[in-house]
């Protein structure tokens, strides 16, 4: 009965060994693989952030090319229909 236990032990500690040396394999951050994709702690995907190519970052101090401030004395332009506005439930549909 002592042998076996003896067998027992070893055979566990040889697995605690080589599970401890997988996790410390495993727990190494590497870098991730162009294409890959990268999830946060609840599985969700996290985007890519990488600036458009064709388009440069605007200097300090100055407006980016699609906000271009209005001219003095010119009205800035008038708001379109608020597609995200709550719609009115007794208005009929068009």
């Amino acid at each position: 009965m002592d042998k076996a236990k003896k067998l027992a032990e070893q055979a566990q500690q040889m697995l605690d060994e080589a599970q401890g040396s997988f996790n410390q394999s495993a727990s190494t951050e590497q870098e991730p693989q162009p294409g890959s994709v990268r999830y946060d702690e609840h599985g969700r995907p996290i985007p890519q952030a990488a600036p458009p190519a064709e388009e440069k970052p605007a200097a300090p101090g100055e407006a980016p090319a699609e906000e271009k401030p209005a001219a003095p004395g010119e009205a800035p332009p008038a708001p379109g229909p608020d597609v995200n506005q709550t719609p009115d439930p007794f208005k009929p549909l068009r």
